[in-house]
């Protein structure tokens, strides 16, 4: 199975959501012109280190400079895999939350999920120097956010069946249930992977969202409409 898209449901045109997608694509490809070697240098000076971060200072020239590296961080990429993997997400799940925030409230809440995933990974391993690098902390903010918002929201979704490409609706908590199942095997397990981080942003986002929007409901998407039953004409007495 395969999601693809969800379904708007204002239609406003996604210009924060596409022009994140283009900067991260862009800084990808720049680090790929650069080489290897610089594109690790880069990592380690744009990355969020938490032994560097876990010292912050405030009124320090070189603590704004490492609290610049917990938004930097969130456009650098290792590998075509990783950068096409959270860029998907993005395109599916920020699309319809753009739309109901409206455009900079959503980078807003794009940014500050982001930067208090990044916290939570610092608290969990303060002491490591690798660097933290991705968008993903963001990204499960949005999805957060689209839970709060869209709980039954429809994602279109892209099926093998019989040998051929079918097309369902799937519930946004199906999708996003499985996603938050997965982040709790790869905490339990370990791994590479930050994802103390992911869960962080995620949980970010799903608590804080309605700080970030209008005062108005969220919209219904794509909710069919209920046809009321026409009544009889009554006929006038003579």
């Amino acid at each position: 199975m395969f999601p693809y898209r969800g379904a708007r449901a204002g239609g406003r045109w996604p210009w924060v959501t596409l022009g994140l997608i283009a900067l991260n694509v862009a800084v990808y490809i720049y680090l790929l012109h650069v080489g290897p070697d610089a594109s690790d240098a880069l990592f380690h000076k744009g990355g969020a280190v938490p032994a560097k971060l876990s010292q912050f200072r405030l009124f320090s020239f070189n603590s704004l400079k490492l609290l610049a590296t917990m938004f930097s961080s969130l456009f650098l990429h290792l590998g075509w895999l990783h950068l096409m993997g959270n860029m998907w997400f993005l395109w599916v799940f920020g699309e319809d939350l753009e739309d109901d925030l409206g455009h900079f409230r959503f980078l807003g809440f794009y940014l500050f999920t982001g930067f208090f995933a990044v916290i939570f990974h610092i608290l969990a391993a303060g002491n490591i120097s690798a660097p933290l690098i991705g968008a993903s902390g963001a990204i499960a903010g949005v999805l957060g956010g689209y839970l709060a918002r869209f709980p039954r929201g429809p994602i279109k979704t892209l099926f093998l069946f019989r040998l051929r490409w079918e097309t369902i609706e799937v519930p946004a908590y199906v999708w996003l249930g499985v996603w938050l199942a997965l982040q709790f095997w790869g905490l339990k397990n370990g791994g590479a992977v930050a994802w103390v981080a992911h869960l962080g942003g995620f949980f970010t986002g799903l608590l804080t969202v309605s700080l970030f929007t209008s005062l108005k409901p969220a919209p219904a998407v794509n909710k069919p409409a209920v046809k009321k039953k026409r009544q009889p004409a009554k006929r006038k007495k003579k």
